[in-house]
């Protein structure tokens, strides 16, 4: 299972960097929403580890981050999560809280897959948006990915 997961957040993360990429390249000409749809998908990532580690988030569900910073967060991110990956228990059970004070419980496997599937729901969107306002826009599905 820890492979799986390997290979899930490693896509996951190159998936990441080549939407930063067209973020930088069209900065100035980037909608609002767009810049707030991605600073989820790092605000949701971020919470979900900070939810298996057991420690205290710094960034709420819709914070917004400059595409500037989007390279850094995601890095971080990625790092954090592999630790996680590397040494969790993928059965353990972690309650938490959600953002609308709700208790809830699920296993790391359960929160790890749903990071993976919520960050790509996400880029879709931002993808769209992107082709809506007339900007390049590419595919970041799994299968691309895996294309050689």
């Amino acid at each position: 299972m820890k492979t799986h997961f390997q290979d899930l957040y490693e896509y996951s993360l190159q998936s990441n960097l080549t939407t930063i990429g067209l973020l930088e390249k069209y900065a100035s000409d980037v909608p609002e929403k767009i810049i707030k749809n991605f600073s989820h998908i790092l605000n949701a990532q971020h919470l979900w580890n900070h939810r298996i580690e057991g420690s205290k988030s710094f960034f709420k569900v819709w914070d917004i981050h400059p595409i500037s910073q989007f390279r850094e967060i995601n890095e971080s991110l990625f790092q954090q999560s592999f630790r996680i990956i590397e040494k969790e228990d993928f059965e353990r059970q972690v309650n938490y809280i959600n953002s609308q004070g709700e208790s809830y419980t699920n296993s790391v496997k359960e929160i790890l897959f749903h990071v993976v599937n919520h960050s790509t729901y996400h880029r879709g969107q931002v993808m769209l948006l992107l082709r809506e306002s007339g900007l390049e826009a590419i595919s970041t599905d799994y299968i691309f990915y895996k294309r050689k």
